[in-house]
């Protein structure tokens, strides 16, 4: 896919796809995914020319045994481009997220400013979340990272809030919003973010 302005693309499912973001265009993906698939599927962004752009945002909502195996390849070729990628997920039952990240910077890629994350909030012991972040540097002016988290429901919280006579599943409920609440404030477009956050409402 050829991206040669800003877009903002809504996604509720992943598949394999190459996206090349032309000089100056600004690519925007938020994807708010609950139906699992079976095949890896590999997001290759291509930032082609100076002042390109791509920002990701994955929310994953995983109930059942739905599988989200998934990676996301930031190719930087030139100079001045940025992409920034958050995964956040949270897990029921026996869902399982396997998230590879990779940034991949030669030494043309001088100036490049690139960032990923994923966040887990586990909800029963049986789901499962791999993350590999992956790092390929080869430019020595680059501002890059990588971040990752795997965390439990805080009992303690969950306590104080039922004490307060909160039912335990609506308690639940607050603690997985507050978890999300950070990605759904990074989504910019206020109709997706409302479509997002709707969607939650529903599902959690």
């Amino acid at each position: 896919m050829n991206i040669t302005k800003d877009t903002t693309l809504f996604l509720e499912t992943l598949e394999s796809t190459d996206y090349h973001v032309a000089e100056g265009a600004n690519l925007t993906i938020v994807a708010l995914l609950t139906e699992g698939w079976e095949e890896k599927a590999y997001l290759n962004f291509y930032l082609e020319s100076e002042n390109s752009e791509v920002y990701f945002n994955a929310i994953i909502l995983g109930k059942g045994e739905n599988s989200f195996p998934l990676e996301t390849i930031s190719h930087h070729p030139t100079t001045n481009t940025k992409g920034f990628y958050y995964t956040r997920s949270v897990l029921f039952d026996k869902s399982r997220v396997d998230y590879r990240g990779n940034l991949v910077i030669p030494k043309e890629g001088q100036m490049t400013d690139c960032y990923l994350s994923h966040d887990t909030l586990m909800l029963s012991p049986d789901a499962k979340t791999i993350t590999i972040p992956c790092l390929e540097i080869e430019a020595d002016d680059v501002t890059a990272g990588h971040a990752a988290t795997v965390g439990r429901v805080d009992e303690e919280l969950l306590f104080y809030l039922q004490s307060r006579g909160i039912g335990k599943s609506q308690a639940q409920e607050m603690l997985i919003r507050g978890f999300l609440q950070g990605d759904l404030n990074k989504i910019n477009d206020e109709e997706i973010r409302q479509k997002v956050s709707e969607k939650i409402e529903a599902l959690v």
